[in-house]
Parts: structure tokens; C-alpha cells; sequence
């Protein structure tokens, strides 16, 4: 017997009728009936029995029906594997995306964005935020999940939130015994009350970076700069080993409280995060316009995020969501 008996037995039970099963497969009730008879005595057993008007399976026909469930569902699966890998490279969306934020992003919408689009790959490629600016402006990704400046050039941006940036001291810092005395959850200093202070810095490319240059330029600082890395976990660790103060997203409070000191800086600063696209992008296909989407949502669950959409970001909100995306 082949796969399509199977499905043959499974409309039989689903409806209890030869006629009904017959209208919903698109094949005749003689035809069934035919099927039935003959595979009933090949098996030497009865598959169904009349009760009144419908046909229920006898004890033989549920062992059938169970192993035909099974094998009917092996087909679909397979069948759909096979679609999803003929069609996947026809039809792509190249992500940049930095190892941290980016990529657990990507993981985290991943579910809901192949559920509504089966056929459509995402590939990550990872880098740091200098690389994948570049990527963008190279047009080498579709997109990219990055954090930003305003002013900054050479992307579209499909901006969702922004990100307070913050002063962080070991706690043997004198500016840390001061926020003890004073209590406050997040105490907001003048960026002077550090300008004696080493500094470990992030390295050139990386936003933070970018704000951190721009916060002393402004202010006239100089500080003596002791260690840079494009990895914000190990400048963190660096800050709570006592090599110097950083100026840090505020995210990065979530996970390196131990040993270390934030302040609010006034005036505050922040960076902007979104979905970069290559410069001169108008349209985006609807899977990029649900990607986005999917995006905006998970950001807006951050409360350490402040919400900051652009005109782009409402309208893609406003389309998938239909949520007040003012």
C-alpha cells in the first residue's frame, strides 16, 4: 500500500462515510469502497464497521490508522524539508550583527520570523560596529542590527530605541563613596568629576567610542587612557579590576554590578539603535519589513531601552502590529 491509501484511511476516519471521504480527497465512493474491500482481505480483517451511519475503525483498522498517521506525517515533514532546501538560497536576508546584542537578537525573533516566512534563510554575519557599518555601506548585507550617532552617514536607519550612556568606577573610586552617602539608584554627575581619572576605553569604530570622543572633546578632557578593546564585557571586567573608569552603555549594568559604581552624566548622552540599511534603500520586501517588525517588538520589552522610533519604525509598527507606534 502506498502513502496516498494511507491518506485514503485517515479522510475515512476523519469523516465516517465512503461519500464524504471521497468528496474531500477528490476521488470517487467506488473507488473507496474498492480500496477498502481489497485491502481488507489482503490483511484477512475488517477495517471499519457500521455503527448507524458513520464507519468506525475495528481494533485492526486503529493499529492501520495509528501507522498511517506516522507515515503521512514523515511525507509532509520531508516533503517540506525538501521545499526549504530547494527554495532557501533563492530567497535571503544577510544580517550584520555584532556577537552580543545583534546575533542574540536575531536568535531570540528567529521562531516567529520563520513561521511567516518559511522560505525565506537569515544569515548572520558577525562583526564588530566598525565592520558592520562598513558592510552596510558597502551594501555587503541586506541590513544590519547595530547601534548608531545622530549624524552619522553612509546608512538609512529604521531607528526603535535609545540607549543612556553612563559612567562607570570601581567601587574604591572616591566618586563611588559618594553615590553611597548618597543613595541614589543611578546619581547624575558633571563628566568633570572624572577628568583625573585613567580611562579604559572602547576602540575606534565602536559607538560608544564615537560618544566617548565627542562627550571630551566638548568638555575640553583629556583623561589619561590606559586600555582599549572592542569587547564591552572585557572593558567592564576592566572597570571592575580597578584599571580605570569607562563610559558604557546602560544595558551593561545588567550584568556588571559587582565591584562597580554608575552615574548618570549630565548633560546624558545616548546612543540610538535600529536597523541599518545600506544607503539609497526605499523598499524593503515584506519579509525585511516583518523582520524589522519583529525587531521593533523586542526592543520595546527592554525597560533599560527609551523608546526613540523614527517615521520608518512607526510605519512598519503601524503595519504588522497596528499598535500606537507614536
Amino acid at each position: 500500500m502506498n502513502v496516498r491509501g494511507m491518506e485514503y484511511l485517515l479522510a475515512i476516519e476523519k469523516t465516517g462515510s465512503l461519500s464524504a471521504a471521497g468528496r474531500l480527497l477528490k476521488v470517487s465512493q467506488p473507488t473507496l469502497t474498492v480500496f477498502v474491500q481489497g485491502l481488507g482481505q489482503q490483511l484477512g480483517a475488517a477495517l471499519f464497521r457500521r455503527e448507524g451511519r458513520c464507519l468506525v475503525p475495528t481494533a485492526q483498522g486503529r493499529v492501520l490508522l495509528n501507522a498511517a498517521r506516522e507515515i503521512v506525517a514523515v511525507k509532509e515533514h520531508t516533503y517540506q524539508t525538501i521545499h526549504w532546501l530547494t527554495h532557501r538560497q533563492s530567497s535571503r536576508i544577510v544580517i550584520g550583527a555584532s556577537p552580543l546584542r545583534g546575533s542574540l537578537l536575531v536568535a531570540e525573533i528567529f521562531p516567529a520570523f520563520s513561521r511567516r516566512f518559511p522560505d525565506v534563510e537569515l544569515v548572520i554575519r558577525e562583526g564588530y560596529t566598525r565592520d558592520i557599518k562598513d558592510w552596510v555601506r558597502r551594501g555587503q548585507v541586506d541590513c544590519a542590527l547595530a547601534s548608531y550617532v545622530s549624524g552619522e552617514e553612509g546608512f538609512e536607519a529604521i531607528a526603535t530605541m535609545k540607549e543612556e550612556i553612563v559612567a562607570a568606577v570601581p567601587d574604591f573610586h572616591p566618586m563611588a563613596a559618594m553615590a553611597r552617602e548618597r543613595g541614589d539608584a543611578l546619581p547624575c554627575v558633571d563628566i568633570s568629576c572624572f577628568a583625573d581619572s585613567p580611562f579604559v576605553i572602547a576602540a575606534k569604530g565602536n559607538t560608544v567610542r564615537t560618544v566617548y570622543d565627542r562627550i571630551m572633546e566638548k568638555e575640553g578632557l583629556r583623561p589619561t587612557e590606559v586600555f582599549e578593546t572592542n569587547n564591552m564585557q572585557v572593558l567592564c571586567r576592566m572597570v571592575r579590576q580597578g584599571v580605570g573608569a569607562a563610559l558604557v552603555p546602560v544595558s551593561a549594568m545588567e550584568d556588571n554590578r559587582q565591584a562597580v559604581t554608575y552615574f548618570s552624566i549630565y548633560p546624558r548622552y545616548y546612543i540610538h539603535l535600529g536597523m541599518l540599511l545600506p544607503p539609497g534603500r526605499a523598499e524593503l520586501s515584506e519579509a525585511e519589513r516583518y523582520l524589522a517588525y519583529l525587531v521593533i517588538q523586542s526592543d520595546l520589552k527592554k525597560p533599560v531601552y527609551r523608546r526613540s522610533l523614527n517615521v520608518k519604525a512607526q510605519q512598519i509598527l503601524k503595519e504588522f502590529g497596528g499598535e500606537d507606534a507614536r
